[in-house]
């Protein structure tokens, strides 16, 4: 397998993978769907894009359009060609980055959250979305906010043996 580089992916490639490194809690356990991972990536690629942060959205809601969701499947179909991510069976439980065995809070649509299969590739997408001066602001608000949730599952006894 070629040893990939953020630049050698197309921008929402990037911007996938970036978001899925940031470590996002279930939305589900969240009580948002703005921690969906096709939410968050919407919006971080628009603003990566120069466009608005809804550019992607419904208007007036947070699920994103058909037309985001098509290009997002796209996305995620050629990261999987690379043997960037892995598609994972419907109904199986996940965390953002990854798969968590016995982890039952949120079912996802395997087509919008992927297994991330390079961790190494993912942590750069993140760190030049950080980079982005539109993007850092919303992005660093997902992750102190994803940390407070996660603070709460564990709290809560999630991933205590």
């Amino acid at each position: 397998m070629p040893a990939y580089q953020p630049e050698d992916l197309a921008p929402l490639e990037v911007a996938l993978l970036g978001v899925l490194s940031v470590g996002l809690p279930p939305s589900r356990a969240a009580g948002s769907d703005t921690f969906r991972v096709d939410h968050v990536t919407a919006v971080v690629h628009a603003l990566a894009s120069g466009q608005t942060a809804e550019h992607h959205l419904v208007p007036g809601q947070v699920a994103v359009t058909p037309e985001f969701r098509a290009q997002l499947r796209a996305a995620i179909a050629s990261l999987s060609e690379k043997g960037l991510v892995a598609q994972q069976p419907a109904g199986m439980p996940a965390a953002a980055g990854g798969f968590e065995d016995g982890l039952q809070i949120d079912l996802v649509d395997p087509d919008e959250h992927p297994a991330v299969l390079d961790r190494y590739l993912s942590q750069l997408c993140m760190e030049q979305l950080f980079n982005i001066p539109a993007v850092y602001p919303y992005l660093m608000e997902r992750y102190a906010a994803s940390g407070e949730v996660w603070r709460r599952l564990r709290d809560g006894g999630y991933a205590r043996d």
